[in-house]
């Protein structure tokens, strides 16, 4: 080789060594470059991912506390559940004292059969627990000074209690039937030194028996020979047969009445955690309450906050509502 064509090799290994400097440096570059943006956009979509992520928590989050203390029926539905909503209102706290007695029937309403003269009984056709109506005809006497038979008609009606004679004795002054009427009955209360100077004439009474309740006002208040307790006197409606003498009873005397500007009827009232809660009508259904209570009287509190006057609210059968309440909580929970 000559020198010349030496010389020519050379310069072409030179040139081909910086060639491939170039060629390898921009390889990194490109590549380095090509690092940096796949990072950014792995961070840039794990960004978007995790605001993403929040936005669907968020959502959900939102529509929890839409949904919680919301429970969704129809107006129509409710109806045929049997919830029945009224109006918030003012009305009246009762101060009650509850007192003990026992039924009694009048002495006016018991009568004994009696012959009117002396004589032979030719018939006695009531028997014990017959019912008679006052003129109908239930002995027969024969007389013994005259020896004319007469009749012997039911003085009052009511129910035949006691028979002590028989057909073929005689009749002379003891009673032959007792007939007691029970449509009219007394509840007998008693009334001690505490009670008294609270209980008056007139004042409204709820009666309570194990079998039924009704309502009366106090008609007389009696006091007792070497008793310390002095005796109230109600009068018992009994035409439906609901009461029998010697019962016992309970009284819840109303002794006296507040007015106040905002009541419930207890009968709305449900427990939830501990809280006294009532159901508020509103646009789909209804929504919890929490409510503080003031005064009560066992029907009827008044409300220090959390309704206002003229709201509706669920009164029979709120307990469905509470029910339905509980199963939207354990969808949530799950």
């Amino acid at each position: 080789m000559t020198i010349s064509q030496r010389e020519t090799s050379n310069k072409l290994m030179n040139d081909n060594k910086l060639i491939y400097r170039a060629i390898r440096s921009s390889v990194l570059f490109l590549f380095t470059i090509a690092l940096g943006t796949l990072a950014i956009t792995n961070k840039a979509v794990a960004t978007d991912d995790h605001g993403h992520n929040n936005v669907h928590q968020d959502a959900d989050k939102n529509e929890h506390n839409e949904e919680e203390g919301h429970v969704e029926i129809t107006k129509a539905n409710a109806k045929k559940a049997g919830i029945i909503n009224v109006t918030a209102g003012g009305g009246q706290i009762k101060k009650v004292t509850t007192v003990y007695g026992r039924i009694v029937i009048d002495s006016s309403a018991i009568s004994e059969v009696r012959a009117r003269y002396p004589g032979l009984i030719i018939k006695l056709t009531a028997n014990v627990g017959d019912i008679v109506t006052a003129g109908e005809n239930i002995a027969q006497v024969e007389s013994s000074d005259s020896l004319t038979r007469y009749n012997i008609n039911a003085p009052i009606s009511g129910i035949i209690t006691e028979r002590h004679a028989n057909a073929g004795e005689l009749a002379n002054q003891q009673p032959l039937l007792t007939v007691e009427n029970y449509q009219e009955l007394w509840g007998e209360y008693k009334i001690f030194p505490s009670q008294q100077q609270a209980i008056k004439t007139g004042q409204l009474v709820t009666i309570s028996s194990t079998f039924a309740t009704t309502q009366s006002r106090i008609m007389h208040l009696m006091a007792n020979k070497n008793q310390p307790f002095i005796t109230a006197r109600v009068p018992l409606d009994n035409r439906k047969g609901l009461w029998l003498p010697g019962q016992l009873l309970t009284g819840n005397v109303v002794t006296q009445q507040v007015e106040v500007n905002l009541v419930i009827d207890n009968q709305a009232l449900q427990k939830v955690e501990g809280k006294n809660i009532i159901f508020v009508t509103n646009k789909g259904g209804y929504e919890t309450r929490d409510i503080i209570l003031g005064q009560t009287d066992g029907q009827f509190s008044q409300v220090i906050s959390g309704l206002k006057v003229g709201e509706e609210y669920a009164l029979t059968n709120s307990y469905l509502l509470k029910a339905d309440l509980g199963k939207a909580g354990a969808a949530h929970a799950h």
